[in-house]
C-alpha cells in the first residue's frame, strides 16, 4: 500500500548538514593524508535572484567586487590546504556549482580554474570536470572557457518549459532563454550535458510533465534529473498553494515511465541516463570530497563538515562575510563525527537508494557483519515488495525507488534525527 507521504526527505547525503554542530580541537592538517583520490568541489555561492523554491546557501545579487573578494578568500582557502596535501594526492574530478558559478565574469572563472591547477594541483586530463549553469548566464564566450579547461559535464536547471509554470516557481529565466541555452550547450558538444526538471508544481499537471520531458528529450542530453518540488522554511514558496503529495506521486510515475520507453536508464529517482552512456553503477558510500569555499561540504572518512549554514540572505552575508574574513581555513569547526554504526547507515544508504543496489558481500568485507541483521528494516522492505534479494545484494524495487524519499529517511538513526529535529533549518534540503 502507498504511504500517503511518499516526499519526506531527499536523502542527498547522510548524516544531513542539519545534524552537524561545533567542533573543537579539529584540524584539517590530520585527515589531509585520507585525501587520495578524492573529488574536489568548488562553491559558488551567487545567484541572481532566488528561486522560489531553493533554501541552499546564496547571495543574491551579481556584485562584481564581492564576487572578486570572495575568490581572493578561495584563493587564501586553497593556498593553505596546498602545502599539506601529500604529494600522491590526485582529486579524481573537479565540480564548480553553487549558486550559479556562471554568473562570474569569464576573468573570474579563469581564475577559479586557476586555483584548482596551480594551488590544488588538479588536471582534467581524464578527469570529469563538472560545471552548473542557468539558463539566463550561458553565453558562448563562457562555453568557450569551459570546454578550454577541460569541462566534460554541463548541468542546466530548466525546471520547465512553460512559462507560468517557471513565474509560478519564481524562476528569473524565461522559455526563450531555455532555448537559445540550449542551441549555445548543443554547439559546444559537452561529453555529457544534464538537464533538470521539476515536477510537483502548483498548476502543473500530468501533460504539462510530460510536455517539458518531451521538449528536453529534443535535445537528446545524456542525462535527465527530474525533481520533486519540496516547499521548505524562509523560502519564497513556504507561504503559497502547495500541490498534494499523490498527484506528484502520479505525475512522477508518469515521468517515469515516459523516459524509460525512450531509452534513458533510472539509475536513483531522480537521475536517468540514457541507454548507452556512462551510467557508474558502481557502489559508493567511502568517497572523499574536499570543498573549497563557502557552502560547500568536505567529506574525509568519518570528519564530515562545512561552514554554518543559513537561508535568509541576512544570514547568508553574514556567514559569507565570516568565510571571507577567516585566518585559519584549516580549522574544522562546525561538522559531524561519525561513529561506525553512523558510517554503516551511511553505507547502506548510498547505496539503497541507486540502481547499484546494497551488495551484501561488499558490506561483510568492509563491516565484517551481515547489514540484514543490522538493519532488520531491509527484510521488512522486502517482505513489502519496496526491495528484493537475490541472496548476493539487496535492491529497490521499481515501487521502492519511486519511494525513495519515504524510504529513505527510514534509516536515520535517532541520534541524528534528534539533533535534525532541533535544529532552525529546516531537514528537507536539496542540497
Amino acid at each position: 500500500m502507498r504511504p500517503m507521504n511518499p516526499y519526506q526527505q531527499y536523502m542527498y547525503s547522510y548524516p544531513h548538514k542539519t545534524a552537524y554542530g561545533a567542533l573543537s580541537g579539529v584540524s584539517l592538517v590530520d585527515y589531509a593524508d585520507r585525501l587520495a583520490d578524492s573529488s574536489l568541489y568548488f562553491h559558488i555561492p551567487f545567484c541572481q535572484s532566488k528561486c522560489g523554491y531553493c533554501n541552499l546557501f546564496s547571495v543574491m545579487g551579481q556584485e562584481y567586487d564581492l564576487m572578486e573578494q570572495y575568490i581572493d578568500a578561495m584563493e587564501r582557502h586553497a593556498g593553505q590546504i596546498s602545502p599539506i596535501l601529500p604529494d600522491s594526492v590526485e582529486f579524481s574530478d573537479l565540480t564548480l556549482g553553487g549558486g550559479t558559478p556562471l554568473l562570474l565574469s569569464v576573468p573570474q572563472l579563469e581564475r577559479v580554474f586557476r586555483i584548482a591547477r596551480d594551488q590544488l594541483g588538479f588536471r582534467p586530463e581524464g578527469r570529469q570536470v563538472a560545471v552548473e549553469t542557468s539558463p539566463a548566464q550561458t553565453t558562448e564566450e563562457k562555453l568557450v572557457l569551459l570546454k578550454e579547461h577541460g569541462v566534460s559535464r554541463i548541468s542546466m536547471g530548466v525546471q520547465s518549459f512553460f512559462q507560468d509554470e517557471l513565474t509560478r516557481l519564481n524562476r528569473s529565466h524565461t522559455v526563450e532563454q531555455v532555448k537559445d541555452a540550449m542551441l549555445l550547450i548543443k554547439r559546444a558538444d559537452f561529453t555529457c550535458m544534464n538537464l533538470d526538471l521539476i515536477y510537483g508544481i502548483p498548476g502543473q499537471t500530468e501533460e504539462s510533465l510530460l510536455c517539458s520531458v518531451k521538449q528536453a528529450l529534443s535535445y537528446d542530453p545524456e542525462e535527465i534529473f527530474l525533481y520533486p518540488l519540496y516547499i521548505k522554511k524562509d523560502t519564497y514558496l513556504s507561504s503559497r498553494a502547495v500541490m498534494r503529495q499523490e498527484d506528484a506521486y502520479r505525475m512522477y510515475g508518469a515521468a517515469r515511465r515516459y523516459l524509460r520507453e525512450r531509452g534513458y536508464v533510472p539509475y536513483s529517482m531522480r537521475r536517468f541516463v540514457r541507454e548507452g552512456d556512462a551510467g557508474g553503477l558502481t557502489g559508493c558510500g567511502f568517497e572523499n570530497t574536499l570543498s573549497i569555499g563557502c557552502g560547500g561540504r568536505t567529506y574525509i572518512d568519518e570528519l564530515h563538515f562545512c561552514m554554518p549554514y543559513g537561508v535568509r540572505q541576512s544570514q547568508c552575508r553574514q556567514i559569507l562575510a565570516s568565510y571571507m574574513g577567516e585566518e585559519d581555513y584549516l580549522a574544522v569547526r562546525h561538522g559531524y563525527i561519525l561513529s561506525g554504526e553512523e558510517r554503516r547507515r551511511r553505507y547502506v544508504i548510498k547505496n539503497i537508494l541507486f540502481a547499484c543496489g546494497l551488495s551484501i558481500g561488499d558490506y561483510r568485507e568492509h563491516f565484517k557483519t551481515d547489514p540484514r541483521q543490522e538493519f532488520p528494516i531491509l527484510e521488512e522492505w522486502i517482505r513489502q515488495g519496496y526491495a528484493r534479494s537475490d541472496g548476493e545484494g539487496i535492491r529497490l524495487t521499481e515501487e521502492g525507488f519511486c519511494l525513495s524519499d519515504y524510504l529513505g529517511p527510514m534509516l536515520i538513526s535517532d541520534e541524528v534525527r534528534e539533533k535534525m529535529q532541533h535544529s532552525e533549518i529546516s531537514p528537507m534540503l536539496e542540497g
